[in-house]
């Protein structure tokens, strides 16, 4: 690794332990993100060496897909109302937020990204290979993020006196294995000519894993130094860019995020007066924030951290599998919009 790297991480891991003495949602993402957006804006010249940023992006791949079992989506059968609702409240948060971003003044293909719901990781990435600007992408779902879990984790400190989010793997063989299964399966999806192979090559391994019950738990380091690296690279990219645009597309990031949680409580709302579920079981199932987040709080509930996470599960499947429809339906807005 270059000093410019080792230089940008050391900023990012110092970013990363503030937002965990403070209880920052994602703080492994969120921190390094924010650290080195605030050193580059300072003038910093921060950076990440390209080959270990495509690196993490497979190690996230596994950690995603290794959280996905086949087998439990089939319980989503039974649940159709609520499915019914998450397809129609991702309707409204990429309808809504779509016409918010594009308010801004960004592109209609960013603000068709800022209004994904839920995947922050997974939507920067794929933005980023379409070529995106990324950097506004980032901010917005960041602040959503943080909006959502921390509304999330307020409710479940109310209702259950508190919340300690983590998921406590220690290291062993089979985590240490995953730094050489990681780069074998980008390969893999770069011989099955996948899209995106260093992200979906290793998503697909890590479903197929767990699908076949040999999931492996990727280890708290291992895990923590994945996000460091990509919170990193995205901070980074603000260099030479004016505080007042951060400021103007923060805010609206902010406003996307209460508009993301209000829609929530009101679609939870709807599905609980109307069938069997519960509100607090239904908004989980909505909230797009982190799947672990979002699991843990429902345990803390006494929620089913079944129905939750396959909910979450769906969306994100969902969302990758629509995202050459969503992208084209972007172009085509932007089009339009230039020959106004």
């Amino acid at each position: 690794m270059g000093l410019r790297t080792v230089s940008t991480l050391s900023i990012g891991a110092l970013g990363g332990a503030i937002a965990t003495l403070v209880s920052v949602p994602m703080a492994w993402m969120l921190g390094p993100l924010f650290a080195v957006l605030i050193a580059s804006l300072a003038g910093v010249r921060a950076g990440i060496d390209k080959r270990l940023h495509r690196g993490s992006i497979a190690m996230l791949g596994l950690f995603i897909g290794n959280r996905i079992e086949l087998g439990e989506l089939s319980h989503l059968l039974e649940w159709y109302p609520s499915v019914l609702a998450m397809l129609a409240y991702m309707g409204l948060m990429l309808a809504g937020g779509a016409w918010l971003f594009s308010s801004s003044g960004m592109s209609r293909l960013s603000a068709v990204f800022c209004s994904f719901p839920g995947s922050m990781n997974a939507t920067v990435i794929l933005a980023e290979r379409l070529g995106v600007d990324i950097r506004w992408i980032a901010i917005t779902h960041a602040m959503r993020l943080v909006i959502v879990v921390a509304s999330a984790a307020f409710m479940a400190s109310y209702l259950a006196g508190g919340i300690a989010l983590g998921e406590g793997n220690g290291v062993s063989w089979a985590g240490v294995s995953l730094l050489l299964l990681a780069p074998a399966s980008w390969w893999l999806g770069r011989l099955l000519r996948f899209p995106l192979p260093e992200f979906l090559g290793p998503m697909a391994v890590g479903v197929v894993l767990a699908s076949l019950g040999h999931g492996v738990a990727l280890p708290d380091v291992l895990l923590v130094a994945t996000f460091l690296v990509l919170g990193s690279s995205v901070g980074a990219r603000f260099a030479g860019t004016p505080w007042q645009r951060v400021v103007q597309v923060g805010r609206y990031g902010l406003l996307f995020g209460l508009y993301a949680v209000l829609m929530a409580v009101a679609t939870a709302w709807l599905l609980a007066s109307f069938t069997t579920h519960s509100f607090t079981a239904a908004l989980l199932a909505l909230l797009p924030g982190g799947v672990g987040e979002m699991a843990v709080i429902a345990v803390a509930l006494d929620v089913d951290p079944l129905y939750v996470v396959s909910h979450h599960v769906l969306r994100l499947l969902l969302l990758i599998l629509a995202t050459p429809a969503i992208i084209s339906l972007g172009r085509w807005l932007g089009e339009g919009h230039r020959h106004r």
